[in-house]
């Protein structure tokens, strides 16, 4: 003889059955959501390395274009005498 379920007992087992479930799709979508961001993150580290390297080699060209020589070089060219007075001397 099988034993009739209550009205309570049916309720709480399907109330059971959706919780589980959305458990299970809630952590799936978390899951999802965290992959989804930590892609986004990694290819903005990418871009920040490459704009840092790029930023790197424009101070480096910065200091080779602003260097005494080619100043001098520029000058002389151009028709002038370039004197460095920074220049410490013995007299």
């Amino acid at each position: 003889m099988k034993k009739r379920k209550t009205g309570f007992e049916a309720f709480a087992q399907r109330f059971l059955i959706v919780t589980v479930l959305v458990f299970v799709f809630g952590i799936i979508g978390v899951k999802s959501v965290e992959s989804s961001y930590n892609r986004q993150i990694q290819e903005l580290k990418d871009e920040i390395e490459t704009v840092n390297s790029e930023i790197d080699s424009l101070e480096m060209q910065k200091q080779e274009l602003v260097s005494f020589g080619r100043i001098s070089d520029i000058a002389t060219a151009k028709g002038y005498t370039y004197q460095n007075d920074a220049t410490a001397s013995l007299q």
